[in-house]
């Protein structure tokens, strides 16, 4: 698989620690000559991110809450005003409030369901939109 990627440019979004699904994307595609670029979502995650990236040697770090359409505008703007073009994203992104994940799932509430919908499935769309832009 080495340089299956090499020259390639993409954007690794919903890495949070060293045993999520986006840390064994981002290492595969580093290992195949991708260069990545990670998004996180606020101080904390970029605390568990940045070690991460280091780790590839990746020093595009972009902080994007993805609920917010300006905040992607203002990282798809920051990342292409550093890559012309970008090959692939990975969304990696799921988020619901903890508190409504224990119990039954018909006590969920409408606000958590909504939100959980457009942080975890929405967001998709709405950064391919950009990514294609």
């Amino acid at each position: 698989m080495t340089g299956l990627m090499q020259g390639k440019r993409g954007l690794i979004m919903g890495l949070a620690n060293d045993r999520s699904l986006a840390w064994g994307i981002a290492k595969k595609l580093s290992e195949a000559g991708a260069e990545l670029a990670f998004s996180y979502q606020g101080e904390a995650m970029e605390k568990r991110v940045r070690p991460l990236a280091e780790q590839l040697g990746v020093a595009r770090l972009f902080d994007c809450d993805v609920s917010d359409m300006a905040a992607l505008d203002a990282t798809f703007a920051a990342l292409g005003a550093e890559w012309p073009t970008i090959d692939f994203v990975v969304h990696a992104i799921g988020f619901s409030d903890k508190n409504e994940l224990r119990g039954r799932y018909c006590d969920t509430s409408l606000d958590n369901f909504l939100m959980t919908m457009n942080i975890s499935v929405y967001s998709f769309t709405a950064v391919a939109q950009r990514a294609a832009a």
